[in-house]
């Protein structure tokens, strides 16, 4: 049997042409599974009973549950485990009345291995699927009218690159969430394969650039993944996004105290910035247990950019007393799964 959660669209009508049902049934069973959030095929009441029992003998509809709920104010975070036992953390931020958010991971761990994440810590197990990446998505679609996705949670969106995307366009059809692509970001630490192949994409989903360091230097000791290009080499591939999808790119960068976040750093950040269309998402350090480094005040360096005439906002630090902000997921020991069951 196979699984429809996951599917696009043109598979399911695939299935059912072979099934010998009319396309309106495809685009009713896809509403079902990504709009309705139907995982029990009896209960689809707009096809017939015999229709339905043809489904069932072919097909299922899975779902992830959570084994762990946290809250803070404003922010949800589930830790979910999936069919082999592992965990994956996911959280949901209420910022404002109409700004509900959810943060989707893309990896069981991480291969990139940032020294400031704890998801970088944990070392990378596997990618997830499409259909475990919508779980996660529809888990809290059942509670709350989403209105932005983020692939900034466990792992590199672009490693994962078929499957994000896939998921992606799921959420933004119109038959399933509806939500605006411009309203769906990917944030990369800049896999150039991946800028590549997002390049030709016709949605207007947005791209997001986690820079360490302005300085190679640097970044090679805070992000030390072997498949890593150099800055100049990253800058080119993004203007050439740009010049294809003439689309604003987000600088996002992590202010570590005395590591990136000196009057040099902060300059050549600026030039950085001004050589691309973007804007700068300054974000404060969220710790994590045994790590060495320290949060600094954003506002020198907020200071510094905006005498640049660049575009500057100081990410709003949500969740961390639960440890679901900024760098923070991956808190639950993926090896002892069952502790979380508790």
């Amino acid at each position: 049997m196979d699984d429809l959660q996951g599917k696009s669209l043109a598979e399911i009508e695939q299935f059912c042409k072979e099934l010998g049902l009319k396309p309106f049934k495809a685009k009713e069973l896809f509403r079902f599974i990504n709009q309705k959030f139907g995982t029990d095929l009896e209960q689809l009441s707009t096809i017939k009973q015999v229709e339905r029992e043809l489904l069932k003998s072919k097909f299922f509809i899975s779902a992830i549950t959570p084994a762990k709920i946290q809250q803070s104010q404003a922010v949800e975070k589930a830790a979910f485990q999936l069919a082999d036992g592992k965990i994956i953390e996911t959280v949901f931020m209420d910022n404002k009345e109409n700004l509900k958010t959810i943060c989707v991971s893309s990896q069981v761990g991480c291969p990139i291995g940032c020294q400031f994440c704890t998801t970088g810590q944990l070392g990378f197990t596997r990618n997830l699927t499409c259909t475990e990446i919508l779980s996660q998505v529809y888990y809290f679609a059942k509670k709350f009218r989403i209105s932005n996705i983020v692939f900034m949670g466990m792992g590199e969106p672009f490693l994962n690159y078929d499957n994000v995307l896939k998921a992606g366009k799921i959420l933004n059809h119109d038959l399933g969430l509806n939500i605006a692509s411009r309203k769906i970001v990917y944030s990369t630490v800049g896999i150039i394969a991946g800028l590549e192949k997002f390049s030709q994409e016709k949605e207007q989903f947005r791209l997001a650039w986690s820079l360490a360091s302005p300085f190679d230097s640097i970044r090679e000791k805070l992000v030390p993944f072997k498949g890593l290009k150099p800055i100049a080499e990253t800058i080119k591939t993004m203007k050439e996004y740009q010049a294809k999808t003439k689309r604003r790119i987000t600088i996002e960068y992590v202010l570590l105290k005395g590591i990136n976040d000196n009057q040099a750093d902060i300059e050549a950040l600026a030039h950085i910035a001004k050589s691309i269309d973007s804007y700068i998402n300054l974000i404060t350090y969220n710790p994590s247990p045994n790590s060495p480094f320290k949060a600094v005040n954003p506002n020198q360096a907020f200071q510094t950019l905006k005498k640049y005439r660049l575009v500057v906002t100081v990410r709003k630090s949500l969740g961390q007393e639960i440890s679901a902000a900024c760098g923070q997921l991956g808190t639950a020991d993926c090896n002892q799964e069952n502790s979380l069951l508790k």
